[in-house]
């Protein structure tokens, strides 16, 4: 990769194991497609907190030799997860099956 990965939390503190988990899951998109550029995540809780738990929102840029990937994890039903760890999964997986359908397109498949 040409770029660092960049992580921002937003309306939550930053957590060293949210952001191991969060490389751990953009090392595995780098061995699917090695020509990402850059990549930035964005795991967003809402501001105002609620009695029980917080939704949380995954965002991913992911710069790539043609036009961006960009995707936002949304959660089960268009809800947003209340598990960091699940919407960063999800957010992940959607990822890496763009990614893989991207490179089918440029291998002209």
């Amino acid at each position: 990769m040409q770029n660092a990965l960049t992580i921002t939390f937003r309306h939550l503190d930053p957590s060293e194991a949210i952001e191991t988990l969060v490389r751990q899951r953009f090392d595995d998109l780098e061995k699917l497609f090695p020509r990402i550029v850059s990549c930035g995540v964005v795991i967003e809780a809402p501001q105002k907190r609620k009695v029980s738990g917080r939704e949380f929102k995954v965002h991913l840029k992911i710069s790539i030799p043609g036009p961006d990937i960009n995707v936002t994890s949304e959660g089960r039903d268009g809800v947003a997860s209340e598990n960091v760890n699940l919407a960063i999964h999800d957010a992940f997986d959607t990822a890496g099956r763009l990614l893989i359908e991207r490179k089918q397109k440029m291998a002209g498949r």
